[in-house]
């Protein structure tokens, strides 16, 4: 059972939501919330569940130690190196319990935190209900404890507006996302043969699958978090797209992920604090460990080096003062990006490479072999015409249209965070929302995971 699947929409999370409003008193609500969480949870991974339960034990009593001990730096220092350990054993070993590393993640903030003398949760229920909430375990986004305040009586309109933002969620998944995953699928697996055009419309393709795949989760993740009450402040994605620099695109893309890498590696290796060389070894160090959560493999870590390299230039640009127009620094990240979404994307730095040479031979264009009837006179100049990759019951230009359209998109469109700020119940939301259900209902051939949940 996860998000896009009826099961959860129209029977656990009705349920889940009567039941937690229904409750008379506060600890009530929290103890439901927790348990609905964890029947979640099990439902989804039930082998895993202990390795969930057992983690969250373990790491409470140490956060109680870490607030109260005298040694309270060398508690914290176990339970880092504990969470981490058990983290990287699971990543090595190839046994990836659902959502370990955001919920590994969350509760080694949880304990630098409390080390640091912010305030800590009330008891055990309200640890478990910040590190279990059924919206951000599998896949995050990762919060801190302190923007997880939450309201325990019903408010229609935020309610709304949190099944609103979990609509739009499940739109870009099922219906933009899911209907991309086939084109990028059969060209990513034919990487040896791509032609030009090819490769690109793989690289592109896979760029907008992964954001609306992602960025679909999370604000169905969030919606389900302002329908139990939650605050309304959290964003994990700022149309990344739009960006102008990789310093702005880290500002806008998996934006929980990118502050606790900020906050928790980057600023205490030094930050910008010892000149120029040193920051760029930090930001480097900071992503090399931002590819190695999401893997182990040299594809992770090559993407999170060459991510920091350019990091490490930008800062550097901008401190002697360059500048660039904004078309061209638009293109240079957003090409710069897509590139390296092919070392994330995969399965091996050979297969890497072999996409990469496809999208820089411009010697290789080519265009179907129907084209030919209309577009011959391309041959003219050095384009040819031939049977290319097949995608399962997709054409190649609806393919490219497929992907300019959801690119297009990210351009023009504001994101689902500027949407819902502006949001107010009325009978025109209603009917869109309506639609755009209909639309996501319809395309449910089949439930997929989201990408994220391999991480």
């Amino acid at each position: 059972m996860t998000f896009n699947s009826y099961e959860f929409i129209f029977i656990f999370l009705p349920i889940a939501l009567i039941i937690f409003y229904s409750l008379p008193n506060t600890n009530l609500a929290v103890l439901w919330m927790v348990t609905a969480s964890l029947i979640f949870y099990g439902l989804i991974s039930p082998r895993f569940l202990p390795l969930l339960i057992l983690s969250v034990l373990v790491n409470y009593s140490l956060s109680l130690r870490v607030k109260a001990s005298a040694s309270k730096r060398l508690w914290l220092i176990v339970g880092v190196c504990l969470n981490f350990l058990v983290l990287m054993f699971c990543k090595f070993t190839g046994a990836l319990p659902l959502g370990i590393s955001f919920y590994t993640f969350t509760q080694t903030a949880y304990l630098v935190d409390v080390y640091r003398g912010e305030p800590g949760a009330s008891g055990l229920a309200d640890y478990c209900r910040y590190v279990t909430f059924l919206g951000f375990i599998t896949s995050g986004p990762i919060a801190r404890f302190r923007d997880m305040t939450q309201r325990f009586s019903p408010d229609y309109e935020a309610i709304a507006r949190g099944l609103t933002l979990f609509i739009l969620g499940l739109f870009k998944k099922v219906f933009i996302a899911d209907n991309l995953a086939p084109v990028v699928n059969a060209l990513f697996s034919a990487s040896g043969s791509l032609t030009f055009i090819e490769a690109w419309l793989a690289a592109v393709g896979y760029s907008m699958q992964l954001y609306f795949d992602f960025s679909g989760y999370s604000d169905m993740a969030l919606g389900v978090w302002i329908m139990f009450g939650g605050a309304d402040g959290l964003v994990n994605f700022a149309s990344p797209y739009k960006s102008l620099s990789m310093i702005d695109f880290w500002r806008r893309w998996h934006m929980s992920l990118g502050a606790w890498v900020r906050d928790y590696v980057y600023i205490p290796l030094g930050g910008s604090r010892e000149g120029e060389v040193r920051r760029t070894r930090n930001v480097i160090l900071a992503m090399l460990f931002t590819g190695l959560w999401h893997g182990v493999g040299w594809t992770f870590l090559v993407w999170g080096a060459l991510h920091g390299l350019l990091l490490g230039v930008n800062h550097w640009w901008r401190v002697h003062g360059f500048r660039l127009p904004v078309v061209v620094s638009w293109v240079l990240t957003f090409v710069s990006v897509v590139v390296l979404w092919v070392v994330f994307r995969a399965e091996s730095l050979s297969e890497a490479w072999r996409v990469l040479c496809a999208m820089g031979d411009v010697r290789n264009i080519a265009l179907p072999l129907k084209a030919h009837v209309s577009l011959g006179f391309l041959a003219g100049f050095g384009i040819s015409f031939k049977k290319l990759i097949p995608i399962s019951n997709i054409t190649f230009t609806q393919s490219c249209a497929m992907v300019l359209m959801a690119s297009l998109s990210t351009l023009i469109l504001p994101n689902t965070s500027q949407i819902t700020d502006t949001f107010s119940p009325s009978k025109l939301w209603a009917a869109v929302c309506v639609v755009m259900a209909v639309i996501a209902f319809y395309n449910f051939s089949a439930v997929s995971d989201f990408l994220y949940f391999q991480f």
